[in-house]
This record gives C-alpha cells, sequence and structure tokens, in this order.
C-alpha cells in the first residue's frame, strides 16, 4: 500500500517534475474584456436594455454562434443545464416520465431530468465511452420513453449511425448534450445537428469560456419561439433576437412560462470573439492528443480506445484505461502523479461525480450497467488546455510513463 510519504521519480531540487498547469482555464480574448467592461460601465448587462436588436451583444452572439453551426437559431441562457431543462420542456416532458440518456455522464445530465421530476433510464455505454446503440435499443422498447437526452461525454462519439436509427425506430424527441462537443462531427457533419436540440456550455472548462453560461440551437422555428420564451422573454421583448416569426411569437407569449434562465450581456460580451477561436484550439488540441497518444499508447498498462473512423473530435481531453491495475495501485497512480504536477481522475473511483453509482437521487438500473461499470473502473481523465506546448505534451507522456512504472513496481 502507498504511503503519503512523497516519492521523487527524479531528482529535480523537491519540486514536482511539472510546472505548468495543464488544466488552466483558457483567457477570454482582450476583444471580450473590453465588450465587457464596456457593457458594466454603460451599466448594460440585462440582454433586452439595448434598444434595437443589433446593439444587443446576446442577440448577435446568438446570431454568429447559429451561422457556426449551419442552424437558423441559437438562444443563450444561464447554462448548459438551462438549456436542457428548457429542451425538455419543449419535448412535453411531465413528472414522472421516462427519459433515456447515458449511464456514463456528469451528474448535471440526471439532475436536469430530476428538475423536471422525471426518471433518468440510464443506457451503457462502450469502451470508447460513447453511449451503446443495443443498449438504447433495448430501453428505449422496455421503457416506453420518448425522449433521448444523449451526452458526448468528454467528447466521444458514439455509433451515430446506429444511434439514429434507433431514434427513428422509436420516434425518439432527440436532445443532444454538445457541452463537450464543440468543433466534433459525425461523418462531416456538426454534432449539435443531429437532433431536434442541441444544447452547449460555456462553462470555464468547454471549449468556449465565460465562467457559466449555455446555448440551446435548433432549426425548428417552433422549437426556438418556446426556448426564447422559456429562457424568460416577456411582453415583445423576443423582438430583440434575431429570426424569429412574429405571428408565431404572438400565438405562444402567454401560453409559456418563463424560468428567468437568459444568458446576460456581459456573458455574451466574453463568448463573442471567442467563436472564431474555436477553429485555433480545435488544431491545437487535436496535435497535442495526436503526440500525447503516440507517446503512451504502446505502454503495457495503458490502453487508449480508438474513435470511430467517422468521429472527428474536439480533444481538450485524453482518456485512457489504466490496465492490469488493482484499485489500490490505480489510486496510488493518482496521488503520485499530482505530486509531480499532473492532476487526474479515475471516473470509477473516490465517489466521481461521473459514476451514476454516487447518484444517489437516482434509484433506476443502478446496480445493472456491468459494462459502464468496467468500462469507467479505471478510466483516466487528463484536461489537454491549448496553451500546452508540445514540449510540455512531452513532458506529460514521461511523468505518465515514469509514475506507472513506480506505481507498478
Amino acid at each position: 500500500m502507498m504511503t503519503n510519504e512523497r516519492r521523487r521519480l527524479v531528482v529535480e531540487g523537491g519540486s514536482p517534475i511539472i510546472d505548468f498547469d495543464n488544466k488552466a482555464f483558457k483567457p477570454i480574448p482582450e476583444e471580450g474584456i473590453a465588450l465587457a467592461t464596456d457593457a458594466m460601465r454603460r451599466g448594460v448587462m440585462y440582454r433586452y436594455q439595448p434598444k434595437h436588436v443589433d446593439d444587443c451583444l446576446t442577440a448577435r452572439f446568438e446570431r454568429d454562434f447559429a451561422a457556426h453551426m449551419g442552424l437558423k437559431h441559437a438562444v443563450g441562457t444561464n447554462s448548459c443545464g438551462s438549456a436542457m431543462y428548457i429542451a425538455l420542456n419543449i419535448a412535453g416532458v411531465q413528472p414522472g416520465d421516462k427519459v433515456l440518456s447515458n449511464a456514463f455522464t456528469f451528474h448535471a445530465v440526471p439532475s436536469v431530468i430530476h428538475h423536471a421530476r422525471a426518471e433518468p433510464v440510464l443506457v451503457e455505454t462502450n469502451r470508447e465511452w460513447g453511449m451503446d446503440a443495443e443498449d438504447l435499443d433495448r430501453k428505449a422498447a422496455e421503457s416506453g420513453a420518448k425522449v433521448l437526452l444523449m451526452s458526448y461525454m468528454r467528447g466521444h462519439v458514439p455509433d451515430m449511425d446506429a444511434i439514429m436509427a434507433v431514434v427513428e425506430k422509436h420516434g425518439l424527441f432527440f436532445i443532444e448534450d454538445c457541452a463537450h462537443a464543440y468543433c466534433t462531427t459525425w461523418d462531416g457533419r456538426r454534432l449539435g445537428t443531429f437532433g431536434d436540440i442541441g444544447c452547449f456550455s460555456t462553462q470555464s472548462s468547454k471549449g468556449m469560456s465565460a465562467g457559466e453560461g449555455g446555448i440551446f440551437v435548433t432549426d425548428d422555428d417552433e422549437h426556438a419561439a418556446k426556448a426564447v420564451l422559456y429562457a424568460g422573454s416577456y411582453e415583445q421583448l423576443w423582438k430583440k433576437h434575431y429570426g424569429l416569426d412574429a405571428a408565431l411569437m404572438d400565438r405562444l407569449q402567454n401560453e409559456i412560462p418563463g424560468y428567468s434562465m437568459r444568458m446576460q450581456e456581459v456573458t455574451a460580451a466574453m463568448l463573442l470573439p471567442q467563436i472564431p477561436r474555436l477553429d485555433v484550439i480545435h488544431r491545437i488540441h487535436t496535435r497535442n492528443h495526436a503526440l500525447l497518444r503516440s507517446l503512451i499508447g504502446d505502454h503495457p498498462h495503458i490502453e487508449v480506445p480508438s474513435p470511430h473512423p467517422k468521429a472527428g473530435n474536439f480533444h481538450d481531453t485524453m482518456q485512457f484505461h489504466l490496465v492490469g491495475m488493482s484499485t489500490a495501485q490505480a489510486e496510488a497512480f493518482l496521488d503520485v502523479a499530482k505530486q509531480e504536477g499532473l492532476p487526474m481522475q479515475i471516473f470509477g473511483i473516490r465517489r466521481n461525480a461521473r459514476d451514476y453509482r454516487s447518484w444517489t437521487y437516482v434509484d433506476a438500473h443502478r446496480d445493472t450497467l456491468p459494462q459502464t461499470i468496467e468500462n469507467i473502473a479505471f478510466a483516466v481523465d487528463l484536461s489537454m488546455q491549448p496553451h500546452l506546448t508540445e514540449d510540455n505534451v512531452r513532458v506529460m507522456a514521461r511523468v505518465l510513463h515514469e509514475v506507472i512504472d513506480h506505481v507498478m513496481g
């Protein structure tokens, strides 16, 4: 059993081997800082304060992000959880309804289903951490659920051809949780455009960073109209959005409750200049991920599963399985790596919020997901933010090798 005594892998004056923060979040571009401070100085933080839509930073962000996605509509919200909650309401989910979702995802997703007073039906994951289409088909038939809220957890993409076949077979209302899936594609098509509704996050660790925030996207005019109203538009404030149908808005105006889940101007200011930055950081992530994979993929105690050949990933994190280790050795791996300046987590240990067994508010299928348990048991999660250089990545690979070799004796 490892102790808490510090172990030096390399003698370097007692300092950790790694002297950079691989998890440091992306700074806001200077243009975004200027837009945000200007909005604060003018006292214009509420999205509906500007007199004209062209003066509304949130409306401009929505328009530009919809164009980035190749969709008709985007609606800014105060979190991705809010965007998903609005989506569940648009899907018609009622208390007690069953909603199909990932067994492997962050606890915010089942929490949103709980917020709607619905019941999650958890679907197994495959070795590469995407949703298992065969289990989805089986669970849809057994549960009778008519809504699928599917996460691309850590940007991992399931076989979308198989998933869409199940969606069509069972007539599922499909909501995509794209919190981790910026610039992520299937056969060249962006994720977030496959379902009825897509939901993105702008929390600090995500592809676009504003501390908090979410984006609801759709090609459906009525879904967009309802999302604007659910988010908190009232009277005729919807006129300060782009691309909404006036007759539709007038009809729906007082039929939809407002949940005060709007994005605000300072958030939108920080995000506007980040849309063109996405492609830049995507290239950095892809380069660094490929380099790290080439350096660690042949280690006998590391398994880096290959994504589906049709999937194009964002690669802002790396996940790999530790092979041939006990739980005690895996915990020692985390402890020693952290001492050396490389913090990581393992999804299946230490009551991780991504382990469905820790969601005590979810009763269904707690002990009936052996595939997911196996695939998260020794799954390591490593952040790879875009400030990392190739030299940084090489040092990370060296530490991973040396820590594993040390732990394994």
